[in-house]
C-alpha cells in the first residue's frame, strides 16, 4: 500500500473514531447513541429494581406468617435456615436465615416455644446490626416500607431521651409489628398481636 492509500485508511479511521467519541449525532432525532443507550440501561435498572422492591415486599409479608406456623415448617423457607440454640444446647431459641432485602444483606431470627411443636412466636428482622451507622433516611425509607406491608401508619412512636433509641409499632389483622432504632443498629419484628396492641 502507497503512502497515499495509508493515509486515506488513516483518516477514514480518524473520522470513524471521531465519530464514535462524539455521540454519533443522529440528527433527525436530536439524539445521540449513547444517550440512547443510557436510557436503555436506566430503563432497565429501573425495572429490575422495581422487582426487587416487589420481591422485597413479598418476602416481608411472607415473614410476618411465620408467627404461628411450627418451627419444622419453616425449616425450608427463606432459603433454608440453621438452627438456634443456647450456647449448652440446653434450649431451643428457633433459627436463623439469610436475607436480602431491598438490595441488603439481612439476618433473620425466630424465635419460638417450649413444647414438641416449638411453635414460632416473633419474626425478627436485623437490618444494621453495629457494623455502621443507621441514617435518618434509611429509618424512613424503613417506616415506609412497613407500613405498606402492614397497610397502615404506625400507631405509635417512641423515643428515649437518655439512649437516643427510638421505636414504632404497627398492628393489623391480630399481627403486631415494631421497628427499633439506635445508633447503629435497626430492626424489624412481627409477632401476634396480644395486650394493649391486640
Amino acid at each position: 500500500m502507497d503512502m497515499a492509500g495509508a493515509g486515506k485508511k488513516a483518516l477514514v479511521l480518524l473520522c470513524g473514531l471521531t465519530c464514535l467519541l462524539a455521540g454519533c449525532a443522529a440528527p433527525e432525532r436530536g439524539k445521540t447513541l449513547a444517550d440512547a443507550v443510557l436510557t436503555e440501561v436506566k430503563a432497565a435498572g429501573a425495572d429490575t429494581e422495581t422487582e426487587e422492591n416487589e420481591d422485597s415486599r413479598e418476602l416481608l409479608k411472607a415473614m410476618m406468617k411465620l408467627p404461628g406456623m411450627k418451627d419444622e415448617e419453616t425449616a425450608g423457607l427463606l432459603g433454608g435456615g440453621e438452627e438456634n440454640w443456647t450456647e449448652d444446647r440446653s434450649f431451643y431459641i428457633g433459627r436463623i436465615y439469610e436475607v436480602e432485602l431491598y438490595g441488603q444483606d439481612c439476618r433473620v431470627f425466630t424465635t419460638c416455644g417450649g413444647g414438641p411443636d416449638r411453635v414460632v412466636e416473633s419474626v425478627s428482622i436485623w437490618i444494621v446490626n453495629g457494623e455502621r451507622e443507621v441514617t435518618e433516611d434509611e429509618t424512613l425509607l424503613w417506616l415506609d416500607r412497613i407500613s405498606d406491608v402492614m397497610d397502615s401508619k404506625h400507631i405509635c412512636e417512641y423515643e428515649s431521651v437518655e439512649s437516643g433509641a427510638r421505636s414504632w409499632k404497627w398492628r393489623k389483622e391480630g399481627m403486631a409489628a415494631s421497628m427499633y432504632r439506635m445508633k447503629d443498629i435497626l430492626t424489624v419484628s412481627f409477632q401476634p398481636a396480644v395486650g394493649e396492641l391486640g
